[in-house]
């Protein structure tokens, strides 16, 4: 069993790596994180790969929309009907202050197994620095600072976008416009699956600094679900 799930990771992990450089033509990425069961060790075939971004301050809508734009033109990104080895955006974060939600335990045993994939190592340390709260739910010694994926690919892509949009004073424009237009969009969308869902365990946050719609839902959300589970399917309750 556990040769079949080694043979998975590594073929995702191999995946993983041809994408990279798609992900590093994005301007102002700073770290992305392997999360989700893959980051675990125990994916499926059919699991899609999680990452988590850490974007430049003021800058993570237009950095999601870049990503989203050349995940989708590479047909990397995951869809409803593709989404073995495809990328998953779980969250975005600022790098001033790149601090994970849901700080219980249900988080912190998600969170613990995330991995560098790309980034220095100031960015790590900072990114583990804000996150030392994860070790106050899980008896972890050291959390992943080494990068599991060799980095020697060419960011000139990126790095060019990034002096064209700040020294053309476009960047902080369309930062304003990517906001505005893909909260409208994500909060339309959300709520609806919400709806159609009947789910109070669907959480999502939406603010200029931090995006996270696939995440742990909360001990709060998971025992306010549990506890009308409960109520629902006890004939004593019912009336």
């Amino acid at each position: 069993m556990n040769n079949q799930v080694n043979i998975i990771t590594d073929s995702k992990l191999a995946e993983l790596k041809k994408f990279l450089p798609v992900l590093l033509m994005a301007p102002y990425t700073r770290l992305i994180l392997l999360a989700g069961s893959l980051a675990a060790g125990n994916p499926k075939p059919e699991s899609d790969v999680d990452v988590i971004i850490v974007s430049q301050n003021n800058r993570i809508w237009l950095n999601r929309f870049f990503l989203e734009v050349l995940t989708r033109a590479f047909e990397i990104r995951r869809t409803k009907k593709d989404f073995a080895n495809k990328i998953c955006f779980n969250i975005f974060l600022s790098h001033k202050q790149p601090i994970l939600p849901h700080q219980d335990s249900i988080g912190a045993g998600f969170y613990k197994n995330l991995k560098p994939v790309w980034g220095s190592e100031l960015e790590i340390k900072n990114f583990w620095g804000n996150n030392s709260w994860i070790k106050k739910f899980n008896e972890i010694e050291n959390v992943s600072l080494k990068k599991i994926i060799l980095d020697n690919n060419s960011v000139f892509i990126k790095t060019l976008l990034e002096k064209i949009l700040d020294y053309s004073g476009l960047g902080w424009l369309l930062e304003k416009i990517s906001y505005r237009f893909q909260v409208y969009y994500l909060t339309k969308k959300f709520n609806q699956i919400v709806i159609n869902k009947n789910s109070d365990d669907f959480d999502f946050k939406l603010t200029p600094n931090l995006i996270a719609y696939h995440f742990p839902i909360s001990n709060y959300a998971r025992a306010k679900k549990y506890s009308r589970s409960a109520v629902e399917n006890n004939p004593t309750y019912k009336k």
